[in-house]
């Protein structure tokens, strides 16, 4: 997933962790289960169905909020955007409305808009995972890992139990480990241990021809398959 970054400040990433305990109000608990986006990515963050509230979640009733809903699933996001605006301009506090104004922002390409309001989402709820991890997969299409990473290990000690972003975490530790076999690779074509571990992680990744005299035949290179990109809420 490969996304020049907008320019919020760095206050609007940091939504501590250690705040949550005081502003955990039971009603955004409840609204955090309405948040997630139900899918998987395929060759990239941000190929998403629109968001629904999962079996037991509670869904906004908020006037307005059903007719934006709607206008995103029929990918008409400008007016779902309108949309959402409007219920938010009633409800600043209604997470679920904020939620799926960002990932609309981000369906309409306007990614900047988007690595936004997730970030300020993040600090103004910072008891929920959602934005931290959705804010990870739009940094990994940028090819931004590291911020990723540190978005997802954000995600996963607001809510130890958030399964999706330890396995986030996951694809974007095999992507920085193919990076770093890679470079070493680039480096010094005859490490072994390098070649080894690249292959371990993409057996169809193309190696470097050894240099003269080193023993080890160079590799075809072959079609690389594209880089697994973390699953989406």
């Amino acid at each position: 997933m490969s996304l020049p970054l907008p320019s919020p400040s760095s206050a609007m990433f940091a939504a501590p962790a250690r705040r949550r305990g005081h502003r955990a109000v039971l009603p955004l608990l409840a609204l955090a289960a309405a948040l997630a986006a139900p899918v998987y990515a395929q060759n990239g963050p941000l190929s998403l169905a629109a968001p629904t509230a999962p079996v037991g979640g509670i869904q906004s009733t908020d006037p307005g909020m059903s007719e934006a809903q709607q206008a995103a699933n029929a990918r008409r996001y400008d007016e779902a955007i309108k949309g959402f605006d409007r219920v938010l301009a009633a409800n600043p506090r209604n997470a679920q409305a904020r939620f799926q104004r960002a990932w609309a922002l981000a369906q309409s390409g306007r990614e900047d808009a988007a690595i936004q309001a997730f970030a300020e989402m993040a600090q103004d709820f910072p008891e929920l995972p959602e934005p931290h991890n959705n804010l990870a997969l739009l940094y990994a299409k940028r090819g931004d890992l590291k911020r990723a990473e540190a978005e997802l290990l954000l995600a996963t000690e607001v809510k130890p139990g958030f399964a999706i972003g330890y396995t986030n975490l996951g694809d974007v530790y095999r992507r920085l480990a193919e990076q770093a076999y890679t470079e070493a690779l680039r480096r010094n074509p005859g490490d072994a241990r390098a070649s080894t571990g690249l292959r371990q992680l993409n057996p169809d990744a193309a190696l470097p021809a050894a240099p003269a005299g080193t023993g080890r035949k160079a590799t075809p290179a072959r079609r690389q398959a594209p880089a697994s990109a973390p699953a989406a809420n």
